[in-house]
């Protein structure tokens, strides 16, 4: 898929600068606007011609505040870069703007722009649509078939890790497939969408479920899992379905586990517009589920939309976690969920902590849980039993405060540049 960009700004010399920083990266092709008002004609009538928007602020007739809320009205889908001239904390308002909207912001950049920053906001568009990358061969009908009348599903659980304490608080139950006698497992984007096509998802769901919550009773008698959670993934047309709420209530009954330990993770990837969407979320917390919005950022749903919905989790896509440290954009919008889900009272998790400074930047924020690589990568249940034994051994070792420096001694204790213990065992 191609990346063509519309760059929007009253200045023409601007205008080129931009064209031409972007002509050096992945880009199909720039073409640049010098009056708003054009601008918003050309995208509503060729919306889906132009994958990302340059949008300056301060340009006359009509602003790029003003553009703004135009291209949240018409649904502009595409991503957005603001580059202005305009002090920070107008930019930053701007920005605020666009996280309170229906639009996909990209970066929040100061004049002038350099390469790098604008390579960083392409970056984020491919981590965000899936379509740009290029998918890995699915597997045949027949080999899914196969797998799931054979129950080769297997549950991968990826831990959660309060970022405060350094203490596992949950695990994702993440889905793989063993085809024949394949060492190689097969991960959910080479099947996923196949799955869905043939109305394959819930016996897939299932499956996965019944395995899952089978391990699940070992894993929850671990010492340091008796208050954990575990989380399991549903596609939003499965949340249309009346009987997703009975059915968990059934599989926790089976496996005689408290629904209050349950969290269904909703994907961002289709709009929560149906009011069957709405009952059964509503359903899932009546029971004591918990229910997370999965990917948020990513999709459709928009902070006002989360002040309607009951949930219990929000968890922040790792397009706006990786590089967060020096990412001025993704500090603002943590920084904004981080208000709304204090207000909300609901748990708040940054996804695809992988670097070891945005890991450093994000222990210092409050009541927040982390999720990635670098806290722990998925695993099937053996391997997990391992880990956690290991974990609890980094948890046990003790920290020489005085041959740290300083400024990190005051710093949480989970930091993985502190001790280089945790960061092996981490990275298994």
């Amino acid at each position: 898929m191609s990346i063509n960009v519309l760059v929007i700004d009253d200045s023409l010399a601007c205008c080129r600068i931009l064209s031409e920083y972007l002509m050096q990266l992945d880009v199909n092709r720039v073409e640049y606007c010098t009056d708003a008002v054009s601008a918003i004609k050309i995208l509503t009538k060729y919306d889906k011609d132009y994958q990302v928007v340059v949008v300056d602020l301060h340009m006359p007739n009509m602003d790029g505040i003003e553009l703004l809320m135009n291209l949240s009205e018409i649904g502009y889908r595409g991503g957005i870069i603001i580059a202005s001239g305009m002090e920070n904390r107008i930019i930053e308002a701007a920005a605020q703007i666009v996280v309170n909207s229906r639009l996909r912001l990209l970066g929040s950049l100061t004049k002038p722009v350099s390469t790098k920053q604008l390579k960083l906001c392409l970056e984020r568009l491919y981590m965000m649509e899936s379509d740009l990358v290029p998918k890995p061969a699915s597997i045949s009908l027949d080999e899914l078939h196969k797998a799931l009348n054979e129950n080769k599903l297997v549950p991968y659980f990826q831990a959660q890790m309060d970022a405060g304490t350094g203490k596992i608080v949950g695990f994702e139950v993440l889905c793989r497939i063993q085809l024949g006698n394949q060492l190689q497992l097969i991960s959910p984007n080479r099947f996923l969408e196949l799955a869905e096509s043939h109305n394959l998802l819930d016996d897939l769901t299932e499956k996965l479920i019944n395995k899952a919550l089978s391990q699940w009773k070992k894993i929850s008698q671990d010492d340091s899992c008796t208050d954990c959670g575990l989380s399991i993934n549903l596609s939003p047309s499965q949340l249309n379905q009346a009987s997703w709420p009975n059915r968990l209530l059934k599989y926790c009954h089976d496996h005689q586990m408290q629904a209050s330990k349950l969290t269904i993770e909703i994907t961002e990837n289709q709009a929560l517009s149906e009011q069957s969407q709405y009952s059964n979320i509503s359903r899932l917390r009546l029971h004591d589920f918990g229910v997370a919005i999965d990917d948020f950022g990513t999709g459709y749903t928009n902070l006002n939309q989360l002040c309607c919905l009951p949930i219990s989790e929000l968890k922040l896509d790792m397009s706006f976690v990786r590089g967060i440290h020096h990412d001025p954009l993704a500090q603002t919008i943590l920084k904004s969920l981080q208000e709304i889900s204090g207000k909300l009272g609901i748990k708040l998790v940054a996804e695809g902590v992988e670097d070891l400074k945005d890991l450093n930047y994000l222990e210092r924020i409050d009541n927040l849980l982390l999720q990635g690589y670098l806290i722990c990568r998925p695993k099937p249940f053996d391997d997990l039993m391992r880990w956690l034994k290991a974990h609890k051994k980094v948890g046990e070792s003790k920290l020489d405060v005085s041959k740290v420096p300083a400024e990190t001694a005051n710093a949480s204790l989970t930091s993985a540049e502190v001790s280089k213990d945790r960061m092996s065992h981490y990275s298994i």
